[in-house]
């Protein structure tokens, strides 16, 4: 039960962490943006003066959260993908 229970977690927060067009059409505060619509509309404002590398390492440093949920439950994922291959 755990083992689906964290596979379903880890989907719906990386569906969750990428999502753009929900958090980009309803918020309309520039302080309560997510990660990801934040560098878009910074690139956007910004274009000519940016150096490439800043955005770059911005999304670099967006999926960090991810690889972190990946890393900690990676046993129990693994542990849920084989438990049901074996019967």
């Amino acid at each position: 039960m755990w083992l689906a229970l964290v596979t379903v977690f880890l989907f719906q927060f990386v569906g969750i962490w990428n999502n753009y067009l929900l958090p980009s059409l309803i918020l309309n505060s520039a302080s309560r943006l997510p990660v990801t619509v934040g560098l878009v509309q910074w690139r956007s404002e910004f274009a000519n003066g940016v150096p490439p590398l800043l955005p770059i390492t911005g999304a670099f440093l967006s999926l960090i959260p991810l690889l972190i949920a990946f890393i900690s439950l990676q046993r129990y994922w693994r542990k849920g993908l084989t438990a049901d291959a074996v019967k």
